[in-house]
């Protein structure tokens, strides 16, 4: 539960808002398997992770839109909306229903381990402690030093977190990991990563073209398989490190050619696939994706 309520000013209005914007979230995602999400969004405050206001926020009716909320009352964050974060590098917080989706995917429990790629100033971060309560781990990479630090600040209450400043695709000394949620779009799962992915381990990763749009990969690991699902589609802002531009232009095509396709994706697979191989979906480099079991 989170336990600094009293280092920022709070109001029941504001805590009654907090709480409507969490049921809201619940059924927009929707939150099916864990409703311990909803109560880490009802526990957390936005405010603490976005500072003062007004707020820049995203529209949702028109794309590349924004607009200042008319007041610093931390209300206006109580909506599933986007809100920024760095404008120059076009960073924004993330859309609330979209990682209660990614999270209820994951169906994160106490006691595990996660690392998160990307916890720009650390609200989904929090949300993510709150789920392994204090029994679990937090590891949250930022790219960008000056958000990793606002981020280590806006955390120094959850024993659980450790905020790394650096690019979590070129480290090399992770814990085993439960879980693995990336918050910016790459082209493949780095190696590393998924060498200390534990058995039964999931991840989901915004898989995106050159363009920035493309899909949520779920995978879950089982001795050597990695399954493979889309659970839905998205858009992000580059990952460093984890994206060849080769394989961003591939996956923008067979995309934007077979809409649709991601939908039979099955498995992940590390390497080159045979030369009679007649199921891959995408080929890329030093991995492909099929969509059926390889015998």
């Amino acid at each position: 539960m989170y336990q600094d309520e009293t280092a920022i000013s709070i109001g029941s209005d504001t805590i009654d808002a907090r709480r409507w914007y969490a049921e809201d979230i619940r059924h927009a995602a929707p939150v099916i398997k864990n409703h311990k999400i909803t109560e880490a969004f009802a526990e957390v405050p936005r405010e603490r992770y976005l500072g003062h206001g007004p707020w820049t926020i995203h529209s949702r009716l028109s794309v590349g839109t924004t607009y200042k909320s008319v007041s610093d009352d931390p209300k206006h964050l109580y909506h599933d909306l986007l809100i920024s974060i760095d404008e120059a590098l076009g960073i924004n917080n993330g859309l609330p229903s979209l990682w209660a989706h990614v999270f209820d995917n994951l169906d994160i429990k106490p006691g595990e381990t996660v690392l998160q790629v990307g916890a720009g100033l650390g609200y989904f971060t929090a949300i993510l402690a709150e789920l392994v309560t204090e029994t679990g781990r937090v590891v949250a990479y930022e790219y960008e030093d000056k958000l990793a630090k606002q981020a280590k600040q806006n955390l120094n209450h959850y024993q659980q977190v450790e905020v790394i400043s650096g690019n979590a695709a070129e480290a090399d000394e992770f814990p085993q990991l439960d879980i693995i949620v990336g918050c910016a779009g790459v082209t493949h799962v780095p190696k590393v990563w998924l060498s200390h992915l534990a058995e039964c381990g999931r991840l989901v990763l915004p898989f995106t073209g050159e363009d920035q749009w493309g899909f949520l990969l779920h995978l879950q690991k089982s001795g050597a398989d990695l399954s493979a699902k889309s659970i839905g589609p998205c858009g992000f802002y580059h990952c460093y490190g984890a994206r060849t531009e080769e394989d961003g232009k591939a996956l923008m095509s067979v995309l934007k050619s077979e809409p649709r396709s991601v939908q039979g994706i099955q498995h992940y697979h590390v390497g080159a696939p045979r030369e009679d191989q007649n199921d891959v979906w995408l080929k890329g480099n030093g991995f492909w994706i099929t969509k059926s079991k390889v015998s």
